[in-house]
């Protein structure tokens, strides 16, 4: 990341002299122009990973400039500089095919941020552009999810059992999937089972597979899944929905890493590597006697908890990104950008759904949308009545959801010394969301 070159374009030589000292300190290369003219014959000229432009210049503004060089090279990354109420420059910039873009004045650490969340974002488009399976990602930048990264790196090539936990929707099966794919077992078998839609009666003959002849109808040989694993991995999905007797049966297995077929006495090991998923509570399930204590510790070895979506709000724009990229190839659509007023509802909006939810919201607005841009009235009617319910509700008429929140962030504000980055951290919010609810309950 630390490689990328850098064109900033900027009529004020003071800004430029800052940015440039900052970004050079982070490890990029730049290059500055002092007006729209000078910047684009520097970007035909040069090849460029990111383009920092002010939208208000001489000879060329920022829209021109914005306009040309996306022209030459659709695919670069812009991010727009723009003076406080100038945000309908903004908005159309937006249209135009830029990035982001950041109010005047601004900190240099948040310039910095966004500029490294837009490669990190890129560079993790490239590689799930060549993987055959683009759901198989962890998408985000928030610190939880970089948290959750570092510890997948180092558990990746354990043999200990991985326990998931977290609500429903929240991408467990695609943080199986990556665990898999980073480990050295990546070219072995990757076999899923999904315990709560399976028939009681059929689960054991699944996992551990039969010999013919073993019961009425085992007409034939069954292969378990324990067994197609191989040396691969094992991933069983909603654990919390097995029945005593099949958790009895999988601690054994677990514990001798062994099993046997149902009618066979023949014990075949037990090679794969065991991920287990569930979304329900299993410590309260162990002290309601509906999950098995012994199991229950044999699979948290290590425990990973995938958050739900309301925790890691400042990710939603970059699966929004993905998501728009997967579903264009699959309905052989153009939709380019979000308008800045859906993004915010899709920011704002609580996912009870999460991941999930969010995923089927953006596939339901592209199958509805026209043109290049996602508006508001392409979202599904649920998210935008939600949206309107609050936004439509005075503080001073008792909304006290509204209040509460209102009450959070002056607090938050208060222990940050009004620092707004530090206050959004802290939030769990992008720093735009932040000065959106600061300006909607007119904050200080």
């Amino acid at each position: 990341m630390k490689s990328k070159r850098i064109l900033v374009i900027d009529d004020e030589r003071i800004i430029l002299k800052v940015i440039k000292e900052e970004l050079t300190l982070e490890g990029y290369s730049v290059d500055l122009a002092n007006d729209g003219d000078e910047g684009c014959a520097l970007f035909e000229k040069n090849t460029y990973d990111l383009v920092v432009l002010d939208n208000q210049m001489p000879k060329k503004n920022g829209l021109e400039v914005l306009s040309e060089i996306k022209r030459m090279r659709a695919n670069v990354v812009v991010i727009m500089m723009t003076a406080y109420g100038s945000i309908d420059n903004a908005v159309e910039a937006m249209k135009l095919g830029a990035y982001d873009y950041l109010t005047k004045p601004f900190e240099n650490s948040e310039l910095v941020e966004k500029i490294n969340q837009a490669f990190r974002l890129s560079e993790r488009m490239e590689i799930k552009k060549s993987a055959s399976d683009v759901d198989t990602f962890i998408i985000g930048s928030s610190q939880c999810i970089m948290d959750i990264r570092k510890k997948i790196s180092k558990i990746k090539d354990l043999e200990s059992t991985i326990l998931l936990t977290g609500d429903s929707g929240t991408g467990k099966g695609v943080m199986a999937r990556e665990i898999h794919n980073l480990s050295h077992r990546s070219k072995k078998p990757f076999i899923h089972v999904n315990c709560a839609v399976l028939p009681p009666n059929l689960i054991e003959s699944e996992l551990f597979g039969h010999v013919r002849g073993a019961f009425t109808g085992a007409s034939e040989d069954k292969v378990g899944k324990f067994e197609l694993a191989k040396d691969g991995t094992i991933f069983l999905d909603e654990i919390g929905t097995l029945d005593h007797n099949l958790q009895a049966k999988l601690l054994t297995a677990l514990q001798e890493k062994r099993f046997e077929k149902i009618g066979s006495g023949v014990q075949i090991p037990i090679r794969a590597r065991i991920i287990a998923a569930t979304n329900r509570n299993l410590e309260e399930a162990v002290n309601a006697h509906e999950f098995r204590e012994d199991l229950y510790y044999r699979l948290n070895v290590i425990h990973i908890e995938c958050p739900a979506l309301r925790y890691h709000k400042e990710d939603i724009q970059e699966l929004v990104t993905f998501f728009l990229d997967k579903f264009n190839k699959r309905m052989d659509k153009k939709i380019q950008r979000v308008s800045t007023t859906a993004m915010e509802i899709l920011v704002n909006y609580k996912w009870p759904g999460n991941v999930r939810e969010l995923e089927n919201s953006i596939e339901s607005a592209l199958a509805l949308a026209d043109g290049n841009e996602l508006s508001v009235h392409d979202l599904p009617l649920r998210i935008r009545k939600v949206t309107e319910k609050t936004e439509n509700k005075p503080i001073e008429a008792g909304n006290l959801l509204e209040i509460r929140e209102v009450q959070e962030i002056q607090d938050a504000l208060k222990r940050n010394n009004g620092h707004r980055e530090h206050t959004a951290n802290e939030l769990g919010i992008s720093r735009r969301t932040l000065q959106y609810k600061i300006k909607k309950y007119n904050l200080k």
